[in-house]
């Protein structure tokens, strides 16, 4: 496995040793147009979804473009990171254009809405779809399924066992609170 890549752009709080360090300042600051084309494009196509929207071999092109980058802020080298900047701006220019020739789209995200004392609540697939369901409907509390699994999975194991033994033997069954169980040896 590479090593993990410790670089943080310069910040006074989080970062002050890079603050003034012009290698740091020059990555960060090749690094700023590169963020907002990323952005603007996944804005687009959603999150991780435009190389899915491509041939395998641009794709492919792209994760090599994406690893040089990336090599380049392991080795702290501004120029480079420049140069690799440039070359995945146009990587993200590519792919756009690819998909649209393609006749890729991207409709309405798929979002299941539910109100809950007045406040609505958007259950969406993905983070991709998130992004973008939240930026349309601003208000609404949006989860992906992802989240919702990982709340479910922060009640305790008897918790998690108990409402899965309500759910299973009564179907139907609806769960409105699930509070704190007493240990006292018994299974429900």
């Amino acid at each position: 496995m590479p090593p993990r890549n410790r670089w943080r752009r310069p910040d006074p709080i989080v970062a002050p040793d890079g603050v003034g360090d012009p290698m740091a300042e020059g990555i960060a600051h090749a690094l700023r147009p590169l963020d907002r084309t990323a952005i603007e494009m996944e804005e687009k196509w959603g999150i991780d979804r435009l190389a899915t929207l491509v041939t395998p071999a641009t794709a492919a092109r792209f994760g090599s473009a994406k690893a040089k980058l990336d090599a380049a802020i392991r080795e702290n080298d501004a120029a480079e990171v420049a140069k690799r900047a440039a070359v995945m701006i146009r990587g993200w220019s590519a792919m756009d254009v690819e998909a649209i020739v393609a006749g890729a789209t991207w409709g309405e995200p798929q979002a299941w809405v539910w109100l809950d004392d007045g406040v609505p609540h958007a259950f969406v697939k993905g983070t991709a779809e998130a992004l973008r369901y939240g930026k349309e409907h601003p208000g609404v509390s949006v989860w992906t399924m992802a989240e919702v699994v990982r709340v479910a999975a922060s009640f305790s194991e008897k918790q998690q066992e108990l409402v899965a033994a309500v759910k299973t033997t009564f179907p139907g069954a609806v769960v409105r609170r699930v509070t704190a169980l007493p240990d006292d040896g018994l299974p429900f």
